[in-house]
């Protein structure tokens, strides 16, 4: 099945969604490439930590320093068509890399405010300074960038100021800190916001802390699995 198979049509503007299909093909060409060396790091980490995710390992994390990894456009869209629908204002993003899944997110901020008027951001957050600026770069080519803020650094500092309720937030970050991203936002989730965490099929021996938490039947959160591309877990704030 094509990309363009798994939904009606892009929800985005014909210039966003140039630079989204651009990048979205230059991600599928870097994992191409990058296959077999990834699988040989999976199956060498597997045997010695007990873990598919290489990313946890330094070469792991050296080979993703200039690499997408995009989100898939399906899941994309469906965050833009959730942010719609939630009339959303303040999107925070986990892992903004290259900026990919953000144009989706701006776009619906965008959307939003040309509906209804207000103001509203994407806050987004990037540990490594070469993809900030590429991000920023990206996003200024689709005409976005007034509807962003990249904060660049640790999230867990750079998180912290958040002065306005939060609608929506995507979390598509280096397993480990899935958590404490979360766990630095929860407070500012407003009732009702959402919460879609990626690829939590394929990696659920990784991210048990974090669906122990979303699921907790007492705790913060209403969460459903949803299956198919490594798998979503979208998570609704009590």
């Amino acid at each position: 099945m094509t990309d363009t198979a798994k939904f009606a049509d892009s929800p985005l503007d014909p210039r966003a969604r140039a630079v989204a299909d651009e990048l979205h093909a230059r991600s599928r060409r870097q994992i191409a490439r990058g296959a077999l060396p990834m699988l040989g790091k999976m199956i060498r980490t597997r045997v010695r930590d007990g873990s598919w995710d290489p990313t946890e390992t330094d070469d792991g994390k050296r080979w993703l320093a200039d690499k997408l990894v995009a989100l898939d456009p399906s899941k994309a869209a469906l965050c833009y068509l959730l942010c719609r629908s939630l009339g959303a204002r303040r999107v925070v993003e986990a892992g903004t890399s290259f900026g990919v899944s953000t144009i989706y997110l701006a776009s619906a901020i965008r959307d939003n405010l040309a509906a209804s008027g207000g103001s509203g951001e994407v806050i987004g957050t990037e540990h490594e300074p070469a993809k900030v600026a590429a991000a920023r770069q990206n996003l200024d080519s689709a005409g976005l960038g007034e509807f962003v803020d990249i904060r660049e650094g640790d999230l867990r500092e750079t998180l912290l100021a958040l002065d306005e309720p939060v609608d929506f937030m995507l979390i598509d970050i280096w397993i480990p800190m899935a958590l404490p991203a979360l766990e630095v936002v929860a407070d500012r989730l407003r009732p009702g916001a959402l919460v879609v965490c990626d690829n939590v099929v394929s990696g659920r021996r990784e991210y048990r802390d974090y669906l122990r938490y979303v699921r907790d039947p007492h705790g913060l959160f209403q969460s459903v699995t949803v299956p198919g591309q490594g798998g979503l877990e979208i998570s609704m704030r009590r």
